[in-house]
């Protein structure tokens, strides 16, 4: 700070206390008021204005503001984004386990059609292939739930939108966590199936 400014501060605050009819000032107060006035001296370089000291720290401070907010938005964003794509590939994982499984599952039910004793192993192989076809419906309606819960945090409802998307998904991961689930059961009623014929 320069040596002006100082001078010129030490002369405002004795016009300004004068002004309000003070005569007299305790040592203690000239005392606090000279530790506040050198404070305010070691905060700015020698020979830089106060005034420009205060606005580059102001500039520094909101660069480093600006900086920080940019890496979270940026985290954030990959965050969504590993996200959605981790998702998307939960949801392609359920539909084509389930799909192929029915496929396979049809073939061999066609192979063995009107073997003798057949009918006890086809009839828990149906129990198994219906596993399989609810588990690729539960995986469509899925994609279905998640079609709903974009468009709700994306506004689309009005008033009610983010309870829509918060609930469509829900609605997605459990149809996803069905459809794994579904599969699971279709392949042990199979396996029980096949180890019967």
């Amino acid at each position: 700070m320069k040596s002006s400014e100082v001078i010129e501060i030490f002369k405002s605050s004795i016009a300004a206390t004068k002004a309000n009819g003070v005569e007299h000032v305790p040592i203690e107060n000239l005392e606090a008021f000279a530790n506040e006035l050198h404070g305010l001296v070691g905060k700015t370089p020698d020979d830089v204005a106060a005034g420009e000291a205060a606005l580059e720290e102001y500039r520094a401070h909101l660069s480093a503001w600006v900086s920080s907010s940019q890496q979270r938005h940026e985290t954030n964003l990959e965050m969504l984004r590993s996200v959605v794509t981790v998702g998307q590939s939960a949801l392609k994982s359920a539909l084509l386990i389930n799909g192929g499984a029915s496929v396979a599952l049809l073939a061999f039910i066609g192979k063995i059609w009107g073997g003798t004793n057949a009918q006890p192993t086809l009839d828990a192989l149906a129990a198994a292939l219906l596993c399989y076809i609810f588990g690729v419906l539960s995986s469509a309606m899925a994609a279905g739930a998640t079609y709903f819960s974009q468009a709700g945090y994306a506004g689309e409802f009005g008033s009610i939108a983010h309870r829509v998307g918060r609930s469509g998904h829900v609605a997605a991961v459990l149809f996803v966590f069905g459809g794994y689930y579904l599969f699971a059961r279709g392949s042990w009623l199979a396996f029980k199936a096949i180890g019967l014929g």
